[in-house]
C-alpha cells in the first residue's frame, strides 16, 4: 500500500512538472521589475519632495535622473527608458511642483541614458556638440512649457531692453551647468561601478 501511494506521489510530481514548466527567465524578469520598481519609487519620492522643499525643485529632479542611471547600468538602456517614462508620467500626477516634473521629463530624466549612447561615438568633439545642442533645445522647451502652460512669470520680459543680453547670458550659464552635470554623472557612474556595486551588491549576486 505504501509503495502504491509513493508511486502515485511520483506520478503527480512528474505531471506537475509537465503541466507547469519552470520559466528559466523568471528570476531575471523579477529582478528587472523589482529594480525598476524600487528606482521608480525613490524617484517619485524625490519628485514629491520638491513641493516640500521648493529650493530643491531643480536639484531633486537632477538626482532622480541619476537614479535612472542605476537601471541603465544594472539592466539595459531600454529598461531605463521605460522607468524614465513611468516616473515622468506619474510625476505630473503626484508632484505639486509641475515645473520640477517638466525639468525631469524634458531633460534630467533621460539625459543619463542618452549620454551613454552619445559617448559611444569615437570623436569627443562630436559628442560635446550633440550634448550641448540637446541641452539647449531642452532648456528652450522647458522655458516655453513653464511660461505658456504653467503661467510662470516671463522673467526675461521683466528685464525690458536688457533682455537681449539676458538670453545669451542665461544660455552660457546653463551650458556651464550642463558641463558640470555631465562630468558629475561620469564620476557617479564610475563610483557606482568600481566601488558601490562590488562593495554592497556583490553578496546579492
Amino acid at each position: 500500500m505504501e509503495e502504491v501511494i509513493f508511486s502515485l506521489g511520483n506520478m503527480k510530481t512528474e505531471m506537475s512538472k509537465k503541466i507547469i514548466p519552470k520559466n528559466k527567465n523568471s528570476d531575471k524578469v523579477s529582478y528587472k521589475v523589482s529594480l525598476g520598481g524600487i528606482v521608480s519609487a525613490i524617484c517619485l519620492v524625490m519628485m514629491f519632495l520638491t513641493a516640500v522643499i521648493p529650493p530643491l525643485n531643480i536639484t531633486l529632479p537632477l538626482f532622480s535622473g541619476m537614479m535612472i542611471l542605476v537601471v541603465a547600468i544594472e539592466i539595459s538602456h531600454s529598461w531605463a527608458f521605460v522607468t524614465y517614462l513611468v516616473v515622468s508620467i506619474l510625476s505630473f500626477f503626484i508632484t505639486p511642483d509641475k515645473e520640477a516634473a517638466i525639468f525631469f521629463a524634458v531633460l534630467f530624466g533621460y539625459y543619463p541614458i542618452l549620454k551613454d549612447v552619445i559617448e559611444k561615438i569615437s570623436f569627443k568633439t562630436v559628442q560635446w556638440i550633440l550634448k550641448i545642442a540637446l541641452f539647449n533645445v531642452a532648456i528652450v522647451v522647458i522655458y516655453q512649457l513653464t511660461v505658456k502652460l504653467l503661467g510662470t512669470v516671463d522673467l526675461i520680459e521683466e528685464f525690458g531692453f536688457m533682455k537681449q543680453f539676458m538670453i545669451p547670458g542665461l544660455l552660457i550659464m546653463f551650458n556651464g551647468v550642463l558641463i558640470l552635470y555631465d562630468v558629475t554623472l561620469t564620476m557617479v557612474k564610475d563610483a557606482y561601478v568600481r566601488w558601490f556595486r562590488p562593495t554592497f551588491l556583490r553578496k546579492f549576486k
